[in-house]
């Protein structure tokens, strides 16, 4: 894994001077590594194919002290008794990523992404990275109602991208429901742990209250401190 440091932002006053670390990978064997030193996978360039990485507050679930809560039971119970979801996973490869999927994803971002929705071409790039390599596939009726592109092996899950159908989320909170059910299918496989993302901002708590086993990358490492890290998302100077 080789590191590349570059200028970010810069508080003379308070002599912090910034700079962002990338990664880009050697080989495929260091995609675990690359999440267990708090980085993510970078997609921002479409004009670049390189499987490069950035560091940032990352978060993720310790599976061996993850139980579902109340909250979570709730949800689950609801979903389940009124629209009857089953899912499956499979492999990249056996996956047809068809024009509908594609449609469906961007549509999806349009809607509930928060800075800006994808493009067609950083979709693609993100359909060809190395650390997407399995997908979740959640049913209705046997009609795909979300995705769930991951990386998985036998340690860890990555919750990269999720999209679903926003018709349910009147009544349903069916993000939350797809998410549990990774993380349930994670524990139940004995993996070690599932990495959600970034945490940065009040939107972010809801990855915090809703699920056991938080740690965060505080730069140094991972860190189970919940208060911390709730202090640290309140405080973040983002929408």
């Amino acid at each position: 894994m080789k590191l590349i440091f570059k200028e970010s932002s810069v508080d003379y006053n308070q002599y912090n001077f910034g700079y962002s670390i990338n990664a880009i990978l050697e080989n495929e064997k260091s995609i675990e590594k690359a999440y267990s030193k708090g980085f993510l996978p970078y997609t921002n360039d479409v004009s670049s194919t390189i499987e490069k990485y950035y560091l940032a507050r990352s978060i993720r679930i310790n599976l061996k002290n993850y139980e579902r809560l109340s909250e979570n039971n709730r949800v689950i119970r609801k979903v389940d008794e009124k629209l009857d979801i089953s899912y499956k996973i499979l492999d990249k490869s056996e996956f047809k990523h068809s024009r509908e999927f594609k449609i469906f994803c961007l549509n999806y971002s349009k809607e509930r992404f928060s800075n800006k929705p994808l493009s067609r071409e950083r979709l693609d790039l993100i359909l060809i990275r190395e650390n997407y390599n399995k997908i979740f596939i959640f049913y209705r009726k046997n009609n795909p109602i979300g995705y769930v592109l991951t990386y998985t092996n036998e340690n860890i899950i990555h919750y990269w991208f999720s999209f679903y159908d926003t018709k349910f989320m009147k009544n349903f909170s069916l993000g939350k429901y797809i998410m549990e059910q990774v993380i349930f299918y994670a524990k139940n496989q004995k993996i070690n742990f599932v990495y959600l993302g970034t945490c940065y901002g009040k939107k972010a708590l809801y990855k915090v209250r809703d699920f056991k086993g938080i740690e965060f990358y505080d730069g140094n490492g991972w860190n189970n401190d919940v208060k911390i890290l709730k202090k640290l998302c309140k405080e973040d100077s983002i929408n």
